[in-house]
């Protein structure tokens, strides 16, 4: 028996008091970019200003998903995916960068250059019907010499890094805008600014019912970004098959059932969650020794365990 399930989940609830806020005014934009709804909220006094601001965030996350789109043919990725010899935009060769770089801190289990595994899992999870032949596909690292990819071909794809990017951006163009209070949610990814009251708080959704929380996160100025495999999946056999694939394995990961980042980069934290999704939580605990980061694990018993020293409650 074959299961399919397809739709676009919010695994951060932000629960919070829309008044009240030293008499500045509440705005609020829902966009839909990068396969995730999108809602931005900025509390300020002048209209023209917030308006401004909507616009220019809206350009920014529609310019990074025509960049970084791995299933749109027309996408500069795409583009750079067919034809290695391709020109691409200093915006899009940061990304690549940054995937890179990520590959070495995570010794390969964070790997941008696994688009043709990714796309058999997706195009089964649109369409099951059996379990997909994976064993003898390839799986390679980016190689990069004097600022250029070495590698014959490659099948790129960006949706471990890419929305905590532009996110991370987002929010730091309303920081140098005088924007400071804002709470930006676009999916499983939030960046917040200055609260009033000290703090926002931010829910996280249960991976078993996202309709409740199971953790409630309190601070200011952070970013808090989860991974999990409950948002796009298909279930075949009683087994559920997701997104977030293990390049060592080839198959969907399953150490977990989520995983949640907190901390000041949303960038940083986006890599991490799907770094840290990918191990076991005593290799996670070893990892972010690493990193300025608090984290929660939701684990396949249902258990629920926190960082050493979680500083968010």
């Amino acid at each position: 028996m074959v299961k399919t399930m397809k739709k676009v989940v919010i695994f951060l609830i932000l629960l919070l008091t829309l008044t009240g806020c030293n008499n500045q005014e509440y705005y609020s934009k829902n966009l839909f970019y990068m396969d995730t709804v999108i809602n931005i909220k900025i509390y300020d006094n002048n209209e023209e200003k917030v308006n401004k601001a909507f616009e220019e965030i809206e350009t920014l996350y529609q310019k990074y998903e025509n960049l970084t789109n791995f299933y749109d043919e027309n996408s500069e990725l795409s583009k750079l995916n067919n034809d290695i010899n391709t020109d691409i935009s200093d915006e899009l060769w940061q990304l690549i960068k940054i995937g890179v770089d990520w590959y070495d801190k995570s010794n390969g289990l964070l790997n941008i250059n696994i688009g043709n595994l990714t796309k058999i899992w997706h195009d089964f999870r649109e369409n099951p019907q059996e379990l997909p032949d994976v064993e003898n596909i390839e799986i390679s690292k980016i190689n990069i010499e004097n600022d250029q990819i070495t590698n014959d071909k490659v099948s790129i794809d960006l949706g471990s890094i890419a929305k905590g990017y532009v996110t991370e951006l987002a929010g730091n163009y309303l920081e140098e805008n005088g924007l400071e209070y804002y709470i930006i949610n676009a999916g499983g990814n939030v960046k917040t600014g200055k609260s009033h009251k000290g703090y926002y708080n931010i829910g996280i959704a249960s991976p078993i019912n996202q309709n409740e929380t199971f953790e409630i996160v309190k601070g200011e100025n952070i970013s808090v970004v989860t991974s999990g495999g409950y948002e796009r999946f298909y279930e075949y056999e009683g087994v559920l098959y997701h997104h977030i694939i293990d390049p060592n394995t080839k198959y969907p990961a399953n150490n977990m059932k989520s995983v949640t980042v907190i901390g000041k980069n949303s960038g940083v934290c986006d890599a991490l969650s799907t770094v840290l999704f990918l191990m076991d939580v005593a290799e996670g605990k070893e990892f972010i020794k690493d990193y300025d980061v608090d984290v929660i694990w939701f684990t396949n018993d249902n258990e629920i365990i926190k960082s050493d020293g979680f500083r968010y409650e």
